[in-house]
């Protein structure tokens, strides 16, 4: 019998999130006791942990009992707690994990377009404080057909009123209230472009954050690359999914850095699965040094980032 490594231990254990919740919990009492804007975006980092939860253990994403993938989601949103002020950093969060959570649920269901509205519903949500993510529709409808195996004119068209629905809303309440031209507004920013490649745009903060975000997405991406053989195709075709989305992101943080605060969030959503996989299903002398030296280095940033508010 292969022998268990503390990193087994720790990511088998039934008792891991019963220590990093109240844990990690505690980090967000203190940054919104620092910074009072941090309560509503810690509300929906809330309301994403326990989705996340949702979606491993609806998806099975990890093949033996392991609370990795939630636990995982919580640390690197904890990473930068205390600058997390900004409500439309939530809901990006938020919505993104509902959208994978409701778009699973259409795998391999080409006449699904219940799931598939509501999904892009959360999609639609989060242009409304974000409309950048509009950028993001193409890779998101070719994870539909190569990822999930749901793409059909049904569930398109289904996708089409999801993104448009909260903007019926809209143009009711602003139609009422006379402000029909913040819809100029809103869409004019599709046009505002920043400088690819400037990174001086990044405060510090964020970016030590971000590098330890990538360097968890490129770990559990290789993982996945190298040991996809083990999982089913169903397990294999969502991690396509994570690993897809978090290559677009890549992509719009290249050419617009000035989106950085938001291309976290989802890199974040995307990550969490990716390197619970690893955390939980890798058994050598290596890996367990590198989870030792991962869990190490998140410490250290978290209590830098709140140490230097």
């Amino acid at each position: 019998m292969q022998k268990k490594r503390f990193q087994n231990r720790i990511a088998e254990s039934r008792w891991t999130t019963t220590f990093v919740l109240p844990v990690f919990s505690l980090v967000w009492v203190i940054a919104i006791y620092n910074n009072t804007e941090v309560l509503l975006p810690a509300l929906c980092m809330l309301f994403s942990t326990f989705l996340m939860m949702s979606l491993n253990n609806n998806n099975g994403l990890i093949r033996i009992y392991s609370r990795m993938v939630s636990c995982s989601f919580l640390i690197l949103a904890t990473l930068d707690a205390v600058h997390f002020s900004l409500l439309p950093q939530g809901i990006v969060t938020l919505g993104e994990v509902g959208f994978f959570t409701l778009a699973f649920k259409s795998y391999q269901k080409s006449i699904s377009p219940g799931y598939i509205f509501y999904a892009f519903l959360c999609i639609g949500i989060i242009s409304v404080v974000w409309v950048q993510v509009i950028y993001f529709l193409p890779l998101l409808w070719i994870v539909m057909r190569f990822s999930l195996l749901s793409m059909s004119k049904h569930n398109f068209v289904a996708s089409v009123f999801g993104i448009l629905c909260p903007y019926w809303f809209l143009l009711l309440y602003l139609g009422i209230t006379d402000n029909l031209e913040w819809f100029i507004f809103h869409f004019g920013k599709l046009l505002e472009f920043g400088r690819p490649l400037d990174f001086d745009v990044i405060p510090f903060h964020q970016a030590i954050s971000l590098i330890f975000i990538s360097i968890c997405c490129v770990i559990g991406t290789i993982h996945y690359l190298r040991q996809r053989r083990n999982d089913i195709i169903r397990t294999r075709l969502f991690c396509q999914a994570f690993v897809s989305c978090n290559f677009g992101a890549f992509v719009f943080l290249l050419l617009q850095p000035q989106q950085a605060i938001y291309i976290q969030s989802l890199l974040i959503v995307s990550t969490a699965p990716l390197i619970g996989h690893f955390f939980a299903l890798t058994k050598t002398r290596f890996t367990n040094w590198l989870f030792c030296i991962l869990w190490l280095s998140c410490i250290f940033v978290t209590l830098y980032n709140l140490w230097n508010f």
